[in-house]
C-alpha cells in the first residue's frame, strides 16, 4: 500500500481507504454478521488500509464500524465520519446538533477523538450560510481536541462541476482541512481548478466513489454519452468513447473497475481514494489496483484529452 498525507496536517493516510456507507451500509443490506464485518475490517487493515469513512446518517454504520474496530490499537487507524445539516423542515439546525453528533460518534466508536469530522453534502445554495454558522463550532471542537481535522463532502449529484469545493478553496482555505469530492475517468473536471487549489493550500482531497454506477453499468454509460452529445462539450462519437472503455483493460488493469481506481489515484492532489464493499474478495481485487496506481501513459493521455471536461453526476 502507498501512503500519502492528509494535506497540511502531515498525517499519513493509505492511498486506498474504506467507505462504510453507500448502498451496503457496511454490509448490513448484504446480511453480514458482526463476525464477518470484523473479518472484513481486519482484512482491510492487513492490506494496508488505515482510514475508515462513514456518516452518522448511514443507518447504524457508525455503531457497526465501531464494533468491528473495537480492540484494534487506536493509533493504527483513522476515523472519518460526517454530520448532516438536513432537517425535516429544511431549516438549518442549531449548532448544538453538530456538537451532539460529534459526541455521539465518539461514543459509537469508543474513542475520545474523531480524526476527520465532515459536514455532509453541502449545497451551492447554502455553502456560505453553513460555513458561517457551523465552521466556528467545528473549530471550537478542534481546539478542544474532540476532532483533529475539519472537512465537508460535496453534493456530487447537484454539483458535478465542484462549485462548492472551488468556492471553499478560494474563500476559506484556512478553515477546511479536507474536502470529499468525486474525481475519476468520467469526472475529470476537478483537475481544472479544484485539485490544483487543494494542492496550493494543503487541503486533503478524499476521493469518493470514482468507479460507481456510470463507469461500471453499460446502460448508464450509454445514457451519459447521450447527455453529453446534447451538451456538445465532449466528442462522444470518438471511437475510444463511443465503443466503450474495454480498451483500458490490460494485464495490470484486468477490469474497468481496476482502471477506474488507478486513474482516480494517479493525481497528486488526491490524498486517498475511498472504496467500499461488503465482500472480502472484491476488497482484495480493489486494493490490488493500487499496487501500481497509474494507467499506461498512452491511456492516460487519451482519457485526459477526450474527457477533460467530463462531469458525470453519478
Amino acid at each position: 500500500m502507498y501512503y500519502r498525507t492528509l494535506g497540511k496536517s502531515g498525517i499519513p493516510v493509505s492511498l486506498a481507504s474504506y467507505g462504510g456507507g453507500g448502498p451496503s451500509q457496511f454490509g448490513k443490506t448484504a446480511g453480514l454478521t458482526a463476525a464477518q464485518r470484523r473479518n472484513l475490517i481486519a482484512r482491510a487493515m492487513d492490506l494496508g488500509i488505515n482510514m475508515f469513512d462513514t456518516a452518522a446518517n448511514y443507518g447504524d454504520s457508525e455503531e457497526q464500524l465501531g464494533q468491528a474496530l473495537n480492540g484494534i490499537p487506536r493509533d493504527s487507524f483513522l476515523i472519518a465520519t460526517k454530520w448532516t445539516w438536513k432537517t425535516p423542515d429544511g431549516k438549518l439546525p442549531h449548532t448544538d446538533s453538530l456538537i451532539s453528533s460529534v459526541e455521539r460518534s465518539m461514543r459509537r466508536f469508543n474513542t475520545d477523538v474523531i480524526d476527520i469530522m465532515q459536514i455532509h453534502g453541502i449545497r451551492k445554495s447554502n455553502y456560505f450560510e453553513i460555513t458561517e454558522r457551523f465552521a466556528p463550532t467545528m473549530l471550537q471542537l478542534k481546539a478542544q481536541g474532540k476532532i483533529r481535522l475539519i472537512g465537508f463532502s460535496e453534493m456530487m449529484t447537484e454539483d458535478p462541476k465542484h462549485t462548492v469545493p472551488v468556492t471553499a478553496l478560494k474563500e476559506h482555505p484556512d478553515v477546511w482541512d479536507t474536502i470529499m469530492l468525486k474525481y475519476g475517468i468520467l469526472n475529470q473536471v476537478a483537475a481544472k481548478e479544484a485539485l490544483p487549489l487543494a494542492e496550493k493550500h494543503g487541503v486533503a482531497i478524499l476521493n469518493m466513489a470514482p468507479v460507481r454506477f456510470t463507469l461500471t453499468r453499460q446502460h448508464e454509460y450509454d445514457q451519459l454519452l447521450d447527455q453529453w452529445r446534447v451538451e456538445g462539450e465532449i466528442d462522444v462519437d470518438h471511437p475510444k468513447l463511443r465503443d466503450g472503455l474495454d480498451w483500458l483493460i490490460t494485464e495490470d488493469a484486468p477490469t474497468i473497475i481496476a482502471s477506474g481506481y488507478k486513474f482516480a489515484a494517479d493525481h497528486p492532489g488526491i490524498s486517498t481514494v475511498i472504496t467500499g464493499t461488503s465482500n472480502v474478495r472484491h476488497l482484495e481485487d480493489n486494493i490490488a489496483a493500487f499496487e501500481n496506481p497509474t494507467l499506461p501513459d498512452e491511456h492516460m493521455e487519451i482519457l485526459k484529452k477526450l474527457l477533460a471536461n467530463s462531469a458525470a453526476p453519478r
